[in-house]
C-alpha cells in the first residue's frame, strides 16, 4: 500500500539511539540528562489527581462547545488576560499548531519557524501539508540569542509564508524574545501575516526577564500555553490558544477556528471541569518546578566552571545548552557516554544547532540524579580529553579518541 508522502516513515534509529537500545536490552540503567518529562521526576503537584476525581461528576452532562466550557475559558482569561471568546480548548499545543497550520496557510505554503527550534514543528507542518522556512537565531557569549532580522525580513518577505511562529523563551534556546519582539511584530504587519506565538515556557524565567506576546493587538496572534509545563502535567491532554489582533481581523479568524475546533472536539470533559480548579495550583507548581531548574543550572554552571566548557545564558525553560572541545563530534560523544558513563544527552543536531559541539540537558531531574549525572559527565569528557592530548605512539595515533 502506498502511503501519503506526509506521513511517510523517516530513517531507522540513529547511533545513538541504537547504542541506547543495546544497553537497555541488556539491562543497562540509563541516567538520562535529556529527559523533559516532569511526572518521571516528583514535579507533579499532589492535588492534582484530586482534584480531577472531585469534578468528574461535573462532566455527566455533555454541552459541547468548539471553543470548550465557558467556565475553563473564564478561568484561563482570569489569568492571562483577554476575553474568554478568545480561547480555544485544546488537547496539546501540537494539536494547536495543526489547528492553526491548517487555519492560515493551503497546501503548499510555508510557515516561518526559528533556527534553532523546537524539533516537532517541521513534522506538524507537514502533517498539514505545509511547508516550513527558516529564520536565524545567533548566539553571542555572554549575551545570549539575537534575532536575524535579516533572515526574517527575507522569510516573510516570501508571499508563501502565512504565519511566523515564534517560540519564548526559545526551545532548546532558552531565550525570550526580548527587544526581538518588536521586530517580529513589525515584520508580521509589514507582509500581512498571523504570529503564532508558544509560550509554554513562558513562566519559567531562569537568567532572564519573562516577557509575553500574549494579547498582541497590531496583528491577528496566537498565544498557545498548555497543562503539561504550567502544570507538569502532561498526562492531562490540556492546552489552549488566545486569539488576539487587530479588530476587524478578530471576528472571520472566531469563525475559521470554530469550525476546525468543532470538527475535533478534542478536550476531556473531567479535565476541562477541572481547569479553573488546575490553574488555582499553577503559582505553587511553577514555584516548585522553577526552583528546580535554578538549582539544577547553578550546580551545572559550577561543575563545568573550571576546563574547557561553557554553559550557554539560558534566559529560561527547562533546557540549558553545554558546548564541549571542538575536536569532539557530538555524535561520537553522545554514544561515548551511553556506553561509557550510562549517560543519555541530546547533541545540539536534535534541534539545528550548526554547530557540532553542542549538547542540550534538561534540568528537570532531582538535584541528586543531576548531579551525579553531571559528575560522570565531565569524568567521560575530561578522559577523552586526556587522552587525546597524550603523544602519538604507533600507527593507531591516528585513530578518533572516541
Amino acid at each position: 500500500m502506498r502511503l501519503a508522502e506526509r506521513a511517510a516513515v523517516g530513517p531507522g534509529l540513529n547511533s545513538i539511539a541504537q547504542a541506547r537500545a543495546a544497553l537497555v536490552a541488556a539491562g543497562v540503567r540509563i541516567t538520562d540528562l535529556s529527559d523533559s518529562n516532569p511526572t518521571r521526576h516528583g514535579l507533579l503537584h499532589p492535588d492534582i489527581l484530586d482534584v480531577i476525581a472531585r469534578h468528574v461528576p461535573d462532566a455527566a452532562r455533555y454541552e459541547p462547545h468548539p471553543r470548550g466550557p465557558r467556565p475553563a475559558r473564564e478561568a484561563l482569561a482570569a489569568r492571562f488576560g483577554g476575553d474568554p471568546a478568545d480561547y480555544w480548548l485544546t488537547s496539546s499545543t501540537s494539536e494547536a499548531y495543526s489547528w492553526l497550520f491548517t487555519l492560515l496557510a493551503d497546501p503548499g505554503q510555508a510557515i516561518a519557524v526559528p533556527r534553532p527550534g523546537y524539533p516537532l514543528t517541521e513534522p506538524l507542518a507537514r502533517l498539514a501539508g505545509v511547508r516550513t522556512t527558516d529564520y536565524r537565531l545567533d548566539y553571542v557569549h555572554p549575551d545570549g540569542w539575537i534575532l536575524d532580522s535579516e533572515s526574517l525580513q527575507r522569510a516573510v518577505a516570501d508571499p508563501q509564508v502565512r504565519a511566523v511562529v515564534v517560540v519564548n523563551p526559545g526551545n532548546p534556546t532558552g531565550s525570550y524574545l526580548g527587544a526581538g519582539a518588536g521586530a517580529v511584530v513589525d515584520a508580521c504587519a509589514r507582509h500581512g501575516v498571523a504570529l503564532i506565538a508558544d509560550e509554554v515556557f513562558e513562566p519559567f524565567a531562569l537568567d532572564g526577564e519573562p516577557g509575553t506576546i500574549s494579547g498582541e493587538q497590531r496583528v491577528p496572534t496566537f498565544a498557545l500555553g498548555g497543562g503539561s509545563k504550567l502544570l507538569c502535567a502532561p498526562q492531562l491532554k490540556v492546552a489552549w490558544i488566545r486569539l488576539s489582533g487587530p479588530a476587524t481581523d478578530l471576528a472571520p479568524l472566531r469563525d475559521a477556528l470554530d469550525r476546525i475546533a468543532d470538527a475535533f472536539l478534542p478536550v476531556s470533559g473531567p479535565i476541562a471541569a477541572a481547569l479553573p480548579d488546575l490553574l488555582a495550583l499553577a503559582d505553587e507548581s511553577v514555584a516548585t518546578t522553577r526552583r528546580r531548574l535554578q538549582g539544577n543550572l547553578a550546580h551545572l554552571r559550577a561543575a563545568l566552571a573550571a576546563g574547557p566548557y561553557r554553559v550557554r545564558r539560558c534566559d529560561g525553560g527547562w533546557t540549558v545548552l553545554v558546548d564541549v572541545p571542538q575536536h569532539l563530534p557530538v555524535d561520537d560523544l553522545a554514544v561515548h557516554l551511553l556506553r561509557s558513563a550510562h549517560l543519555a544527552v541530546h547533541p545540539g543536531w536534535f534541534y539545528d544547532l550548526a554547530d557540532g559541539h553542542t549538547l542540550a540537558l534538561s534540568l528537570l531531574p532531582e538535584p541528586e540524579e543531576f548531579a551525579a549525572g553531571v559528575s560522570r559527565l565531565r569524568a567521560a569528557i575530561d578522559d577523552l580529553i586526556d587522552r587525546s592530548a597524550q603523544p602519538a605512539a604507533g600507527p593507531e595515533s591516528d585513530r578518533p579518541v572516541i
